[in-house]
């Protein structure tokens, strides 16, 4: 399969993710207007994140194809055979159906993600360049449901590579199908990371160290220094307890979010698409020089 032809069916597979992610936020967004967790989001902040975020979706999705179609090229090269493993192989089995298939496609590229988001994460928080691109989604100063989807383009191709790519060279299946997967496990990924980006105020201690939480991701996004560096998990706050990252939330955590003074607020779809890329060829060029 052609690049063309790979980015056509990866495009189709993901309109209904598109057309489902303002109707997955309505409950959160509802939950947010009831029992907040700090100040109240507006309907401006939803609206300019749901842009954000329909503009990353197809501006990423090259990067992520040819990443799929790199793997399943260097594949042919590889000493050893990729597993044995094909969704239309999952779609041949007794009493396999659609189900099957979609938690097949939710639940590899989750655990690839995982493994590689967290260590992506904290490079995003110590590298210059890549902090340019990441502090977009830092600069949402109410931090809400729909902030989950605050990531610029360039970013969001970034974290994506690695498990598309992994997908593409060890399983038996194409750059569409490593694409399809990875737009599957990116809808299941929306909905938990809808979850604890929300604005609300509740506390789950017994699954603070379980799943990332509200309260927990409040903590990376909070204006307080003695919050900073700390819980970058995007699923399980596993990798957080054994690097020495965790900070577990106190009673009282519901504070502001945001970049405090420090940054743009990046209140267009513009100036948050251009703005980062722009600060950061500045921050590579000043390095040379």
């Amino acid at each position: 399969m052609d690049f063309a032809a790979a980015m056509s069916r990866a495009a189709q597979e993901a309109l209904p993710a598109i057309i489902a992610l303002p109707f997955m936020l309505i409950p959160f967004i509802i939950a947010e207007q009831i029992w907040p967790a700090n100040r109240r989001p507006g309907w401006r902040d939803y609206g300019l994140n749901i842009l954000i975020a329909l503009s990353t979706i197809y501006l990423a999705l090259p990067a992520g194809v040819a990443a799929g179609m790199a793997g399943e090229a260097l594949r042919a090269y590889l000493p050893w055979q990729p597993f044995g493993f094909s969704y239309d192989d999952i779609g041949a089995l007794p009493m396999a159906g659609p189900l099957l298939k979609i938690a097949a496609m939710i639940l590899l590229p989750l655990l690839l993600h995982d493994i590689w988001f967290y260590w992506a994460h904290r490079i995003e928080h110590r590298l210059g360049f890549l902090w340019e691109f990441h502090k977009l989604h830092h600069s949402d100063e109410i931090m809400n449901c729909s902030t989950y989807a605050r990531d610029h383009f360039l970013q969001a191709a970034w974290i994506a590579l690695f498990p598309a790519f992994t997908l593409g060279l060890l399983f038996d299946m194409n750059a569409a199908q490593a694409g399809e997967a990875a737009l599957w496990s990116s809808l299941f990924l929306s909905l938990l990371s809808m979850f604890y980006h929300s604005a609300i105020r509740v506390r789950l201690p017994w699954l603070d160290r379980i799943l990332v939480t509200p309260q927990v991701h409040r903590i990376h996004h909070s204006v307080d220094p003695a919050h900073h560096d700390s819980n970058f998990a995007d699923v399980f706050p596993l990798f957080d307890i054994i690097f020495g990252t965790y900070h577990r939330p106190q009673r009282d955590d519901f504070g502001p979010t945001g970049l405090g003074t420090d940054g743009d607020k990046h209140r267009t779809l513009w100036r948050a698409q251009f703005t980062p890329a722009q600060r950061g060829v500045v921050r590579l060029l000043r390095r040379r020089t």
